[in-house]
């Protein structure tokens, strides 16, 4: 995901640009810290459910078989 920082001089707004979706702050700060929490959450590590881990490896399994 592309994340962009961007200022709107004649609207006086900062929009942070989401590939294709935009959002609009009032303020650089805010435009800033919203940025900054979106990168920390994408960044963070990610648990996957012990289910799906399980369909994954059965499935691989399956198609290995059938090769």
């Amino acid at each position: 995901m592309i994340i962009r920082l961007e200022e709107r001089q004649a609207e006086m707004r900062w929009m942070v640009h989401l590939d294709a979706f935009c959002i609009g702050f009032r303020s650089a700060g805010e435009a800033l810290s919203f940025t900054r929490t979106l990168q920390a959450r994408i960044d963070a590590p990610h648990v996957w459910p012990q289910d799906v881990i399980a369909r994954a490896q059965a499935s691989q399994i399956v198609h290995a078989a059938s090769r």
